[in-house]
């Protein structure tokens, strides 16, 4: 079995994308529906250039609808600090209001998440807030993203020795170019039972080989998107550049595209088993039928895989200690 699939909502409201209103996010639910998908991922800040519109447009959808679906969120996190603060007490009583406000959420939500690590609030003030929420109703469980393991493995231990409930799943980037979590992370969550969530699949669209082929214009590295300059900038390296040049050339060579080779992977070769989770993403409806399409033709050719682990060997040197 391949890991299960969840809806990563940080596109809806954002600028270029079809998810504009209640309309057409009731329209995707109905298509995530049709394929099985019934979680979704969101937080407090999506999408990032127009925080908490994300959750506002999934609270418009329909009740009837609406109530088949699992929603996980994040606590709000400013971007332009070190995130000093942002998990006291009293923001993350804030945040969470705030959240099942925009949801329409009276019942709660399923996991809520550290969206990236406070280094000024004390992990026990962090630990014992999230497990009030749990008690109060508002979430069944919490999670943690984009914390390093030796942090990690604090928080786990303090719950550990105060009897606290820890997270019972963490959410990481994860994909053919950023597997530093295989050695870093997964075996700490793996010796705890904690479940991992994978977001950025296709590295942000990186891993679709527009960008290397300059057909990148119209997708999210395109000039004219708002978040356009800094994804060429975050997967600018030359180091990076030619080796996903030279994986798309050999990929193609088999009769595959790299966005194939990379979304069946992640599913059936990666170190992901049927307890964690793959987060999809899209700007378009038909983009999250097309890729499930993929994953669905299986495993692939051992000569295709031997070009993902050629692609690894060449990029992780500066890449290994992404997370």
């Amino acid at each position: 079995m391949v890991p299960h699939f969840i809806f990563g909502t940080a596109t809806l409201g954002m600028d270029q994308t079809q998810f504009q209103n209640a309309e057409s996010v009731t329209a995707l639910l109905k298509t995530l529906e049709k394929l099985d998908i019934y979680r979704l991922d969101t937080g407090a800040r999506y999408p990032p250039l127009n925080p908490g519109r994300s959750e506002q447009l999934i609270g418009e959808v329909p009740k009837e609808l609406g109530s088949k679906f699992t929603v996980d969120t994040k606590i709000y996190t400013n971007t332009k600090t070190d995130g000093s603060g942002d998990l006291s007490s009293e923001a993350i009583e804030k945040s969470v209001n705030a959240s099942l406000q925009r949801l329409q959420r009276v019942e709660g939500v399923n996991v809520l998440y550290v969206h990236r690590p406070d280094p000024a609030t004390p992990l026990e003030e962090q630990i014992e807030e999230f497990n009030r929420q749990i008690s109060q109703g508002r979430c069944k469980a919490w999670g943690i993203s984009n914390m390093q393991p030796e942090t990690l493995q604090a928080v786990l231990d303090l719950c550990e020795n105060r009897g606290w409930q820890k997270p019972i799943c963490y959410q990481g980037n994860y994909n053919l170019i950023t597997r530093g979590m295989e050695t870093r992370l997964l075996p700490i969550l793996r010796a705890r039972g904690i479940s991992y969530n994978a977001f950025q699949p296709l590295a942000a669209g990186f891993l679709t080989g527009k960008l290397v082929n300059n057909q990148h214009a119209g997708s999210r590295f395109g000039d004219e998107n708002p978040l356009g300059k800094s994804a060429q900038k975050l997967f600018g390296a030359a180091e990076l550049l030619d080796a996903m040049n030279a994986f798309d050339t050999r990929v193609k060579a088999c009769g595959l595209s790299s966005l194939e080779v990379a979304i069946r992977w992640i599913a059936h070769h990666s170190a992901l088993s049927n307890e964690d989770g793959i987060i999809l993403g899209a700007s378009k409806t038909p983009q999250i039928s097309e890729t499930v399409e993929l994953v669905r033709k299986g495993p692939l050719p051992a000569k295709v895989l031997d070009l993902t682990e050629e692609l690894w060997d060449a990029v992780k040197e500066i890449r290994g200690q992404i997370i």
